[in-house]
């Protein structure tokens, strides 16, 4: 749908920079070209000048002609900080050995081939800088405005790079990469507006997931509004039977009303029909009167004989009762007294044992008696203790 697609992106007005790219005068150099280098105890000279092309310049030489230190100048006039050339960390390690100062001037070209711009570094071996712009001492601050002017960007990787630092530029991600490309272009607006793109890209995934849950929320409070529509629904059924059982309620006395009145005609009707019934039985009742007097009589009568035969029956039976107590009574004594003569029976017989045993026993002590000698007292002895007098003898014999 057109109202769902993302719109479109607007376009980037080149009036709209803040100043138009630079363009090439007829000495084929751009405003800001180094046009002269100028070097006095820089590093490894004593005194050098040069003057780069309009366009690509190289330098070659053998190692430790001093290619580096052309460009460490370059950077230091620049108002680099030395700790971005990767070398040393102070303006003093660049001063020629054995000398107490030095300076770096570059010409830049400026916005005619007649105009230049003269910027010059002078630092000492006490790690101070004095700055000249054309001859003239200025701080530090009107040069990096100056530098700032013509977009030269010595901090910027991909527009100065040192042969120490190949290794971090190397390391940066594309982003990074795009991102300083960007700066080096020389339109400032265009870092701004990538930093905006990227923001509104940002805003962008944070409304897309807010309309995500928003979408959600809203299909949940659909669903949540369906299941209410029932309750609301089932609610309205409920009034509707609540207003259906109140209507009940007001009919219901009414109702009970012609039912009663309906049972109350029906219980009339009955009542005339039993009460001639009740007639009829009344009538029949007082025919069979008679009869039933006299079955009553006789009734009374069979009732007086049944209640005296019952009690001459209760006399029989406690008399029963008691004889049968007395014969259970007497065969318990029976049964004691034949226990007792059992029991003397069973004592007779011990004792005759007891009897038997003891003649036996008599019997035995005779005859072991008549099996002994006679016993002769000792006459010796007997005179022995008669005279001592002082122990007596007790003869005992069995």
């Amino acid at each position: 749908m057109a109202s769902s697609r993302a719109a479109k992106r607007p376009k980037v007005d080149p009036s709209s920079s803040s100043a138009p790219p630079p363009q090439r005068g007829d000495d084929d150099y751009v405003p800001g070209n180094i046009v002269e280098i100028e070097l006095c105890n820089f590093m490894t000279y004593d005194h050098l000048t040069c003057r780069p092309g309009p366009r690509l310049n190289l330098v070659v030489g053998p190692n430790g002609s001093g290619k580096s230190s052309l460009v460490c100048a370059i950077a230091l006039a620049l108002a680099a900080d030395p700790a971005i050339l990767g070398r040393a960390a102070s303006v003093a390690a660049f001063v020629k050995r054995g000398e107490d100062s030095g300076h770096v001037k570059i010409s830049l070209r400026g916005n005619t081939p007649d105009h230049k711009l003269c910027i010059t570094r002078k630092i000492d071996t006490n790690n101070k800088s004095e700055w000249q712009l054309d001859g003239t001492t200025v701080p530090k601050k009107e040069v990096i405005d100056l530098i700032k002017k013509f977009n030269i960007q010595v901090n910027n990787l991909t527009q100065f790079l040192p042969q120490d630092r190949v290794c971090e530029f190397a390391k940066l991600t594309p982003i990074q990469l795009l991102e300083e490309t960007e700066k080096a272009v020389g339109d400032p607006n265009l870092p701004v507006q990538h930093r905006q793109l990227i923001d509104r890209s940002k805003d962008l995934k944070i409304l897309q997931v807010a309309v995500k849950q928003k979408e959600k929320t809203l299909n949940n409070l659909k669903a949540l509004n369906a299941e209410l529509e029932k309750d609301v629904e089932r609610v309205r059924q409920r009034d509707r039977l609540l207003k259906k059982a109140e209507l009940m309620k007001k009919k219901l006395p009414w109702l009970k009303y012609d039912m009663k009145k309906k049972e109350y005609k029906e219980a009339q009707e009955k009542e005339k029909t039993e009460k001639k019934k009740m007639e009829e039985v009344a009538k029949i009742w007082e025919d069979s009167k008679g009869p039933v007097e006299e079955l009553k009589k006789k009734k009374m009568s069979h009732t007086s004989n049944t209640k005296r035969i019952n009690s001459h029956m209760a006399e029989n039976m406690k008399r029963r009762q008691d004889i049968t107590d007395k014969e259970l009574q007497l065969k318990g004594q029976l049964r004691a007294t034949l226990e007792d003569i059992e029991d003397l029976k069973r004592q007779e017989r011990s004792r005759q044992q007891r009897i038997l045993k003891a003649k036996e026993a008599l019997s035995a002590a005779e005859r072991e008696l008549d099996d002994l000698q006679p016993y002769e007292a000792p006459k010796a002895e007997m005179a022995d203790s008669t005279h001592g007098g002082n122990c007596t003898t007790d003869l005992r014999y069995k």
